[in-house]
């Protein structure tokens, strides 16, 4: 929705179409919603498994930017990801998929001897279902494996096994227009996925990030998605493709990849580095022309809020409670909203999962961009309103880190 905004705001006709039925009322009285695909329009995708129905539209002629049926497979099959990393001389940690609750305990011990914590990644029908899991050691990864058996157990599953590799999390990006890569476009992320300070807690799926312009002459883009050019014109790939990776002094080692918009580096990328008119972007993409456009030098920071019961999506946050605090036209400009809505004169949050927004900000400097983006969170009024208060120190110390691996050099705090 905050980018149905955005594109309203620079002047274009926007509709949304919402498939869940849990977040149907997002967005009403904002943004026009649609039933059915209109000739002439542009079909942005923002999430992956509508691959056959892009492709329907993009076989009879329709301007699809990001999504289809190889975008889905490259997000969800880790053993094609890993195959597609391999092929193009990525490095990737050692992984093996397992096809039951035996093998996959079996793989645990195996990878115990190679490394002290192991990763247990599900697959199929259980990716979404099931969270990834970093394990302390061999029998903390087989004690989650029963647990998860005992929620999930049928015979036959889906789930990888891998290697843990230390280092630096930090996602690549770059901007695909079928042919070759937009060259103002390339980026890079680092998140934090822990609901709580420190990294307490349960997975909030991203919960604070910040992102910054980099180049295609960088390391961590020659390493990877430079590499991968050949691949993805064969597919004639169009829209973002981000590598997610782990740097440390050996190198840089794949992990997967998100072949859409990423939440919630996204909007925070659109929201603070993307001063040009974006729909302008993606209509030139969707026709295979790199429209010149590139991204503001600085960083972007992003601050998800939320209200109860996030981040437990088993249960749904009701709605109808009113935020305030937004009357400033740059504040805005810099709120980018998930589950709002507006009826009777007021902006209010709606029935779903209870994240509100992303409060971003930007800045010359990690810190400068926090600054604003915590100015932004302090001026909005929500009843018990959730965010993390530390992501300005800790961005800060790991940008230092992989800033230092990657050059080679100490650097000084």
């Amino acid at each position: 929705m905050g980018l149905a905004l955005r594109l309203q705001a620079e002047g274009h006709s926007v509709k949304l179409k919402i498939f869940d039925s849990h977040f149907e009322h997002q967005g009403k009285g904002l943004v026009d919603l649609c039933g059915e695909y209109e000739f002439g329009q542009t079909v942005i995708a923002d999430v992956t498994d509508y691959g056959p129905l892009l492709d329907k539209f993009r076989d009879e002629g329709a301007k699809i930017f990001a999504g289809g049926v190889y975008a889905d497979k490259l997000e969800k099959d880790r053993t094609l990801a890993k195959e597609v990393m391999d092929e193009a001389g990525i490095l990737t940690p050692e992984a093996k998929s397992a096809g039951s609750w035996e093998d996959a305990a079996r793989l645990v011990k195996e990878f115990g001897e190679i490394s002290e914590r192991i990763v247990i990644k599900p697959e199929g029908s259980l990716s979404g279902v099931v969270p990834s899991y970093c394990a302390k050691s061999v029998e903390d990864g087989l004690a989650m494996l029963e647990q998860f058996r005992g929620e999930h157990p049928q015979s036959e599953i889906d789930i990888t096994i891998q290697e843990f590799i230390e280092g630096v999390a930090v996602s690549t990006e770059g901007w695909f227009f079928g042919k070759d890569w937009s060259e103002g476009m390339f980026n890079h992320t680092i998140e934090r996925k822990h609901f709580l300070n420190d990294d307490l807690g349960p997975s909030g799926g991203c919960t604070g990030n910040v992102v910054w312009k980099c180049d295609s002459s960088d390391p961590l883009v020659t390493e990877t998605l430079l590499k991968l050019t050949d691949e993805f014109r064969k597919h004639l790939y169009v829209g973002p493709i981000d590598i997610n990776c782990i740097v440390n002094k050996e190198g840089v080692y794949g992990l997967e990849f998100t072949p859409r918009f990423g939440y919630d580096a996204f909007p925070t990328l659109l929201y603070t580095l993307c001063d040009f008119d974006f729909g302008r972007f993606v209509d030139c993409a969707s026709r295979f022309v790199d429209s010149g456009d590139s991204l503001n030098e600085g960083f972007g920071a992003g601050v998800r809020l939320s209200v109860p019961p996030w981040p437990n999506e088993k249960h749904r946050h009701d709605g109808n409670v009113q935020i305030r605090g937004l009357d400033d036209v740059e504040d805005r400009k810099l709120f980018y909203p998930f589950g709002v809505g507006f009826s009777d004169d007021k902006l209010h949050t709606t029935h779903g999962a209870g994240i509100v927004g992303v409060a971003n900000g930007f800045g010359s400097t990690i810190g400068k961009a926090f600054n604003r983006a915590y100015e932004l969170v302090k001026k909005i009024q929500v009843p018990e309103l959730q965010y993390r208060t530390d992501l300005a120190k800790q961005f800060t110390k790991d940008f230092e880190e992989l800033e230092s691996l990657v050059s080679g050099e100490v650097i000084a705090s």
